[in-house]
């Protein structure tokens, strides 16, 4: 098979490979954690019970004067969004009864329920295309939460595949040689097969966090730049910083800096463009949200305000100014961040012209090397060709740094533009060990020895950077065993319901010959006696409204009648107002970090806290959350 006729089975398995890793960490750790449960639990209600309880509310003259007046700038400050009877709209007296979970638990600061309204708008829309008789999905609610989180997986997976075809024209655009296409083609791939190695990639593809529904907009804003729209780019940067993470504005403004520098935008088009695209992210967050937390809200405003302004996100912990340069970046590429060099380094072929063939203009030309709009982009050892793409991303992390409190998944915006440099670093490595992909790479001139050492180099670059790709495979794949014990409230409550539907018969027995006397002596306890608590540690490591609906309720066989439950389950929170030091024995069973209570005793306990035993080869947990039952229920 000829290279060309090889490249379509190239380019689906790389494609594959990324789609197949995401698939995994779907399937290897299905529950969620804090940081995520706001939109899975938006998902959740727009879902079952969509916008009609709010739009209903909201139609007196009364409440739209209250919503005026009593709205806050105290809200966006307080924790939780202002204390019950408040004047907070969020926690007043009778919008607290409306079917959603983030009322009562709002969180520390309100988030938009724009990418939750369009996955749930989704997964109906599947739902009612799928007979009834086939599967009837809204009776199923694991189902519809591994649909909604599918639906994130796959819009991640498009961005990152059309990210890694305009970096493939991109390339080819510089190119003038007829063996450059093959060369950049691999490039695409590469960028695929090194995102589907990485850890964080594939595994936050489908995790409902604003900075996955960020970073989805921020690659297709890459590929945008990649393909020379500049104006597109900026404003799919502008509506992710103004709809769903307004950090995503320290990227704005590095990438639109490189682009004002480079003439790629003019400052009247960046001022349009911005005013036009952040008129249209508020209105697509705005309204919605403002009817859903029950007062004028722009979530990513009082976001910004929460930690550049009152910096009360250093209550949650603090880290060194260059914590993302030495830890951060480090552990998400791992070993392929040695890759990322490599870009910038122009291989010998590119540094001369010697064996190039004459363009059509006469002068001579090198797939390494050439120019871009007439400025030139390498200057002797170095090509300096994707430093406009990788110092933003680059200054992104910078600026960022200079807030204190840090996370990983804070600079996953960046992430594409360093995964994009990496896989240029390993093109380079196979154009050099695959010469017949570029003929500029060897010269016909040069001593058979002097070839075939180079060679021989070349092909051991070629094979520590196949290896760097699969060191970071191996890492990647320790850190999903290590997160699959990380969700041990979610386990808890499925074990949970496993425990429950061994002990209380779906079909209780009805005597016919027994007294009422006897039938109360012998009574079997009923799936609607059940009384479920869970605290606080258990809620933040699993348990999800998806869940609790799941567990809560029986169908008839085939799913589509409710014959028992939902049975009561109440959790804590962490808002004062949801926080419970007590444990009346009225709860039949608790899902808790607690060994022990009064009046209850230890079912089942799940572990958790994974740590790696780096000499016993495995992995260490503790037990984590316990499955308490009230003494004498059974």
């Amino acid at each position: 098979m000829t290279a060309s006729a090889g490249r379509p089975l190239l380019r689906l398995c790389a494609r594959a490979s990324l789609l197949l890793a995401s698939l995994l960490a779907l399937l290897a750790c299905p529950h969620s954690k804090v940081e995520e449960s706001f939109n899975l639990q938006a998902t959740h209600d727009l879902f079952y019970h969509g916008v009609g309880p709010a739009w209903s509310r909201s139609g007196g003259g009364e409440w739209w004067r209250r919503w005026w007046r009593d709205a806050s700038p105290s809200c966006a400050s307080d924790r939780g969004g202002g204390e019950p009877g408040g004047s907070c709209p969020a926690t007043m007296e009778g919008e607290i009864d409306l079917p959603y979970d983030h009322l009562k638990f709002p969180g520390v600061v309100p988030r938009t329920f724009a990418g939750a309204l369009v996955l749930s708008s989704a997964a109906k829309a599947i739902a009612r295309a799928i007979p009834r008789t086939l599967c009837d999905v809204p009776s199923r609610p694991t189902l519809v939460q591994f649909l909604i989180r599918l639906e994130l997986l796959l819009l991640s997976w498009t961005a990152h595949v059309r990210l890694s075809t305009s970096l493939e024209r991109h390339l080819a655009s510089r190119a003038r040689t007829t063996a450059a296409p093959m060369a950049t083609a691999m490039v695409a791939d590469y960028y695929l097969l090194i995102g589907a190695a990485q850890f964080h990639v594939p595994f936050y593809a489908s995790r409902l966090l604003p900075n996955t529904f960020a970073s989805i907009l921020a690659t297709h804003a890459y590929a945008e730049w990649f393909d020379g729209k500049f104006r597109r780019a900026a404003a799919f940067l502008v509506f992710a910083a103004a709809v769903f993470r307004c950090d995503v504005a320290i990227l704005l403004f590095a990438v639109g800096s490189s682009m004002l520098i480079r003439r790629q935008l003019s400052v009247s088009q960046a001022l349009r463009t911005g005013a036009l695209t952040g008129a249209i992210g508020l209105l697509s967050t705005v309204p919605l949200d403002s009817l859903l937390w029950r007062r004028p809200v722009w979530p990513e405003f009082e976001v910004w305000w929460f930690n550049a302004v009152d910096d009360r996100s250093s209550e949650w912990g603090t880290q060194p100014w260059h914590w993302y340069f030495s830890t951060a970046l480090p552990k998400a590429m791992l070993a392929t961040a040695l890759l990322v060099p490599l870009a910038f380094l122009a291989p010998p072929a590119g540094r001369s012209t010697r064996g190039a063939t004459p363009t059509s203009d006469g002068t001579r030309d090198a797939t390494d090397g050439g120019t871009d709009g007439g400025r030139p982009r390498s200057d002797g050892a170095l090509d300096l060709r994707m430093l406009p793409f990788f110092a933003p991303a680059c200054g992104f992390v910078a600026l960022y740094s200079l807030l204190p409190h840090k996370e990983v998944r804070f600079v996953f915006p960046a992430l594409p533009a360093f995964n994009a440099c990496a896989a240029c670093g390993m093109g380079r490595l196979h154009r050099a060990a695959f010469p017949d992909s570029n003929p500029f790479v060897r010269s016909e001139t040069e001593p058979t020895e002097r070839r075939r050492n180079a060679s021989r180099a070349a092909t051991g670059l070629y094979l520590c950077g196949i290896g760097a790709i699969a060191c970071t495979l191996v890492g990647s794949l320790v850190f999903l065993r290590l997160s699959t014990e990380n969700y041990p409230g979610g386990v808890a409550l499925e074990r949970l319901r496993l425990r429950l539907d061994s002990s209380v018969p779906l079909d209780p027995p009805v005597p016919s010959t027994e007294t009422a006397e006897e039938r109360k002596r012998k009574r079997t306890h009923e799936w609607e006696d059940v009384r479920v608590h869970i605290d606080v540690a258990a809620a933040m490591t699993g348990v999800s409204l998806f869940g609790q609906r799941h567990a809560s309720r029986r169908y008839s066989k085939g799913g589509r009648t409710l014959t028992e439950g939902p049975f009561v389950i109440e959790k804590s929170g962490y808002e004062e107002e949801n926080s419970r030091k007590d444990m009346p024995t009225a709860y039949t069973h608790l899902l808790t970090e607690r060994r022990s209570v009064d009046g209850y005793h230890v079912v089942d306990s799940i572990p958790g806290f994974p740590r790696l035993d780096v000499s016993n080869f495995g992995i260490k947990t503790q037990p984590a959350i316990f499955i308490l039952e009230r003494d004498g229920w059974q």
